[in-house]
């Protein structure tokens, strides 16, 4: 519906209106992204005035507040996970008693209050509630740092040891601060013994790094491109995905690969369900990585800007966006 015009590094991507679009041109004649990685300076953009619509918002921030003209806020379930990696690959974290320890130790259900406002579903596995697949009884980790202590006893670390966390430096619909999301992560270590330290890079370095297992831990997570539970499990944990650099864990179990495998090729609906809660259960049992919470995706727009459109799978739509000039407010 749009027609690229110009790109200016860290300012911003014009657009105008494609008269000969299929179906039919847009409301529209410019679509200009102004590039803002800052949330905060998104608000005052949105509230000023300076522009109609913005991702991400702080939410919180909008409902207390009665701002003039008014701003509307929408939302949608979205098919997203947050999780805490393991990079199995390196000692301590290719033990399994150690990585069950870590998610003993860590308090999930504060981390989710603290950096989602509420605004989040507490996971209970790697499948969010909107999925088909959705295992509410998946084996857990409760807060638990008396059995954090003593899981790293039987797996030879009495005094703890040192670690890192690595965590995105940009915000993510699956999670809108890992920098303190890693902070509330660190202090719950320290309670069991461990020393986390806080890495974070310039987000393609991130990536890039983490595609090469640099890391210890990193927060990090997924959004899916379709609603099949596979598209969840499989770049997130197969062994493919390992070499790929989509795992985060570096985890390869075959046994894991096996029982993909099977639940995909299964015809039965119900069959398939029964697959893939039981990998859903052999995952937290292995714990390559800790589940943490499935968010809403927020867009704040103005009072008067009408049919922008929030897609389940990502991205904003702007096909059928249009300003209405007289609204009461």
């Amino acid at each position: 519906p749009f027609q690229f015009i110009e790109f200016r590094k860290d300012l911003l991507i014009r657009y105008g209106a494609n008269a000969n679009y299929w179906q039919g041109a847009p409301a529209i004649k410019h679509l200009v992204y102004s590039i803002t990685p800052n949330a905060n300076k998104r608000m005052l953009k949105l509230i000023t005035g300076e522009c109609d619509v913005i991702a991400y918002p702080l939410v919180t921030q909008l409902e207390q507040r009665d701002y003039k003209p008014p701003v509307k806020v929408t939302q949608t379930s979205s098919p997203n996970i947050a999780f805490w990696a393991f990079n199995t690959e390196r000692p301590p974290f290719d033990q399994a008693l150690v990585r069950q320890a870590l998610a003993h130790a860590i308090n999930r259900p504060a981390i989710v209050q603290t950096i989602y406002n509420g605004q989040a579903q507490l996971a209970t596995g790697m499948l969010p509630s909107t999925s088909w697949a959705y295992q509410p009884t998946a084996t857990d980790y409760p807060y638990d740092p008396k059995r954090a202590r003593e899981l790293l006893r039987q797996a030879g670390y009495p005094n703890g040891f040192a670690m890192t966390i690595w965590a995105a430096p940009i915000q993510r619909v699956y999670n809108p601060n890992a920098l303190r999301m890693a902070e509330l992560i660190q202090a719950d270590l320290a309670q069991i013994g461990v020393t986390a330290s806080i890495v974070s890079y310039e987000w393609n370095t991130f990536r890039q790094r983490l595609a090469r297992g640099e890391h210890d831990t990193a927060l990090v997570g997924w959004v899916a491109d379709n609603a099949d539970p596979d598209n969840f499990l499989r770049p997130t944990l197969s062994c493919s995905a390992a070499r790929s650099g989509t795992n985060r864990a570096l985890w390869c179990d075959a046994d894991f690969d096996q029982q993909l495998l099977s639940a995909i090729q299964s015809t039965d609906p119900q069959d398939r369900q029964r697959r893939y809660q039981a990998i859903e259960t052999y995952v937290m049992q292995q714990v390559p990585l800790v589940p943490i919470a499935s968010s809403l995706r927020f867009q704040a727009h103005q009072h008067n800007i009408f049919g922008v459109e929030l897609p389940p799978y990502g991205g904003i739509r702007f096909v059928n966006a249009r300003r209405a000039e007289h609204v009461p407010l």
